[in-house]
């Protein structure tokens, strides 16, 4: 699960600068992106959909969520939508207020009768993964 939680991670990482040039401001600035950043930008997401698709092909997880340090979505897959990121990226936040030591990145793990949710931050974005229990 964790080993997962870290693969998943170091996917969206790759694309969390996405959320400082990016979301936000794409959808704010619309058509005043010179085209190489529009380039470079669609590549990113494009890389994005790529590992969200890939985790998505694992038939125990049913969805999968990046956000950023703010709570926005970099992308989504399955049960996840945009509708979680906050939550997820608060519940990260609050449980590495829970240790001192600012190396130690716990993992949140939810458990349902839906399944279960990991959340974890992995550098400057959180990621959740929804599993179907075992």
């Amino acid at each position: 699960n964790c080993l997962l939680l870290h693969s998943v991670g170091r996917n969206c990482f790759a694309m969390s600068r996405m959320s400082s040039v990016g979301v936000a401001d794409k959808s704010r600035a619309g058509d005043n992106f010179s085209g190489s950043r529009k380039r470079r930008i669609g590549t990113m997401e494009s890389e994005l959909e790529k590992h969200l698709e890939e985790t998505m092909k694992n038939p125990a997880i049913v969805g999968v969520l990046c956000t950023d340090a703010q709570g926005l979505t970099l992308g989504c897959r399955g049960s996840l939508s945009d509708e979680h990121a906050g939550v997820i990226s608060v519940l990260a936040s609050q449980a590495a207020r829970l240790t001192s030591d600012p190396t130690d990145v716990p993992v949140v793990c939810l458990e349902s009768d839906s399944g279960n949710f990991l959340i974890k931050n992995h550098e400057s974005i959180t990621v959740a993964v929804h599993k179907m229990a075992s």
